[in-house]
């Protein structure tokens, strides 16, 4: 029995060769097997699986390039902005000098570094007010110290009496609405004489919607908290108090807090008659409350409020580092799918030098560093870091601008900046009894 090549098959063509077609010749009833080359089984089972391999990478190729596409779109959706700091602004002679590690460099009169250790400078900015370059409230370091596997931070108090490179002394927060981030480095790096590596700005806006990003917070608030953000969700939607302006704004705010004290409770946004408060140890009983974005930006814009709630600059700055800690800790619950979605939706509500690979290794690394332990400080503190501080008065007057002004003073700028070294770098580094002020 025999097979015949259909002729007109021979015209057919197809990439790669000729298409052929077998005619089945109707004598034969068992038409034989056409016949294969010696060994060509094992090379079919080869290119099939050659071909398999070829598929399967090219799919690879494909995911990763997507996976590539993705995380592009998403990192440069972030504001990246450089900053021009004056790196020849180094620090006063600083008290801390080397623990015999060669990846501390610590030198007398030069900025304290660990590779690491990766120090960003978080800012909270109010522009409100309409100028280019707005107010900052909220300075706050965070350290990423992966030698230690802690992360830190350490509240810079707004009213600090610095040296502000180019502008004379003044308070540490005056130096960003001279000069914004870069200015504000510098002023650090001068004054406290730590290396700061990168810089992230948010806006109150902006704050207000990451928040309202990642869910809300669950806070932990006392009684008087609670009526803090009320009366401010209250007050700033009086018109009669929006539209006042100098010191009859205040005043007709002092006027509408009678009426605030008689609103019902029931027609506040935070109802405490529906909260449980427990005492846990501290003063005053608390209870957890979700807020949304709005209510956490004033909970931690908090510094007090004559009849409604007690409290000053260190228990605002205690509260900033509270709320930051509450959106690492919330972050930690999230899966890559989740936290990739928030990049995506904050990104542009960001502006930093933090560059787009280091964004790729950060984020890589961040479950990593979310199992971290968090420690808190404000600098200087009562009972902490630069105790020894204390406050301008008639015995130790201070001027800006000719105005006799209440700044923060530090008693001893030598110990001072060795103890803000030790907080960060811990063991790295030890005092020098040959440094001087």
């Amino acid at each position: 029995m025999s097979y015949e090549r259909n002729r007109s098959s021979e015209k057919h063509k197809k990439s790669g060769g000729d298409v052929v077609f077998y005619q089945h010749n109707r004598k034969s009833p068992n038409p034989p097997t056409p016949s294969r080359p010696s060994g060509s089984r094992k090379l079919s089972k080869k290119r099939k699986l050659l071909n398999t391999l070829a598929v399967a990478v090219g799919v690879l190729l494909i995911l990763g390039g997507t996976a590539c596409l993705v995380a592009y779109t998403y990192f440069h959706r972030i504001n990246y902005q450089e900053i021009d700091v004056d790196e020849s602004q180094t620090s006063h002679t600083s008290g801390a000098d080397t623990s015999g590690s060669e990846d501390v460099q610590t030198y007398s009169g030069q900025l304290l570094n660990d590779p690491m250790v990766l120090n960003v400078l978080l800012f909270g900015e109010d522009t409100r007010s309409g100028m280019e370059t707005g107010n900052s409230d909220t300075m706050v370091l965070l350290s990423v110290d992966t030698r230690h596997q802690k992360i830190k931070m350490l509240s810079f108090m707004r009213d600090t009496y610095v040296e502000i490179p180019g502008h004379g002394e003044n308070r540490i927060n005056a130096a960003y609405t001279l000069g914004g981030a870069a200015l504000t480095v510098s002023t650090i790096q001068k004054n406290y004489g730590i290396k700061i590596d990168r810089y992230a700005v948010v806006d109150f806006s902006s704050f207000r919607k990451i928040i309202d990003v990642i869910g809300g917070l669950d806070v932990e608030l006392t009684a008087e908290e609670v009526d803090y953000i009320n009366w401010q969700y209250w007050i700033n939607r009086q018109t009669e108090y929006k539209e006042a302006e100098g010191e009859y704004k205040e005043y007709i705010r002092s006027q509408l807090k009678y009426n605030w004290f008689y609103l019902p409770e029931e027609e506040k946004p935070i109802n405490k008659n529906t909260l449980t408060f427990k005492n846990n140890g501290e003063d005053e009983p608390t209870a957890i409350v979700h807020l949304n974005g709005s209510q956490t930006l004033w909970h931690a814009r908090n510094r007090g409020e004559d009849g409604i709630c007690s409290g000053d600059d260190f228990t605002r700055t205690k509260r900033q580092r509270e709320v930051i800690s509450l959106i690492l800790n919330s972050l930690k619950k999230s899966d890559v799918g989740t936290l990739l979605s928030i990049i995506y939706e904050i990104g542009p509500l960001i502006t930093t030098n933090v560059k787009t690979s280091e964004i790729t290794d950060l984020a890589g690394e961040l479950p990593t560093y979310l199992k971290y332990p968090i420690i808190s400080e404000a600098a200087p503190a009562v009972n902490t870091i630069g105790s020894t501080f204390y406050f301008s008065d008639y015995a130790h007057p201070v001027y800006i601008n000719g105005v006799f002004s209440s700044v923060i003073l530090i008693a001893d700028w030598n110990d001072f900046r060795q103890q803000v070294a030790e907080f960060i770098y811990e063991e790295q580094v030890r005092r020098s009894s040959s440094s001087s002020e």
